[in-house]
């Protein structure tokens, strides 16, 4: 198998939601509930586990996270980095502290919204001028550029 590891989790993820439904007491649908819960806890850990395990060995390379195409740092993807870092760092420090999921503010989601807008705004930006930049020098691709040219300078 290629990719073990994710195999293995998978395979602890139904371990856990098995372990849960026959060892806890209660309600049988209150067993199947919980048992949900913790498997896609548990999936959801190992998987990030995973992530972090390959940026750490270097199979997953993430020097160019903040760069943009063609060089240098994006503030749109730092933005958004940091917005969703604090905001994640957040929510998970209200849920350790108070022991209960919080509601979402509509402030919060705003913020995330317009920094991901703000994200895919530069990306079509960038999108739109690297299809000008592809061709001739001044954008064009039918060859129109060189008959200019051509007629300009008296060759044909």
């Amino acid at each position: 198998m290629k990719n073990i590891e994710f195999v293995v989790s998978v395979v602890l993820t139904i371990v856990t939601a098995f372990v849960i439904a026959i060892w806890v007491p209660g309600d049988a649908a209150e067993k199947v509930k919980a048992s949900l819960q913790y498997a896609m806890l548990v999936l959801l850990f190992l998987f990030g586990f995973l992530v972090l395990a390959a940026i750490a060995t270097g199979k997953i390379d993430i020097s160019k996270l903040l760069a943009e195409d063609g060089g240098g740092a994006s503030m749109s993807r730092f933005q958004l980095l940091i917005f969703t870092f604090v905001i994640a760092l957040s929510f998970f420090l209200i849920v350790v502290c108070n022991c209960e999921f919080p509601e979402v503010p509509a402030n919060v989601l705003a913020l995330l919204g317009i920094s991901a807008t703000t994200y895919g705004v530069s990306k079509g930006i960038q999108a739109s001028s690297g299809l000008k930049g592809k061709g001739n020098s001044n954008g064009s691709t039918d060859g129109s550029a060189s008959q200019q040219t051509a007629t300009l300078t008296g060759n044909k």
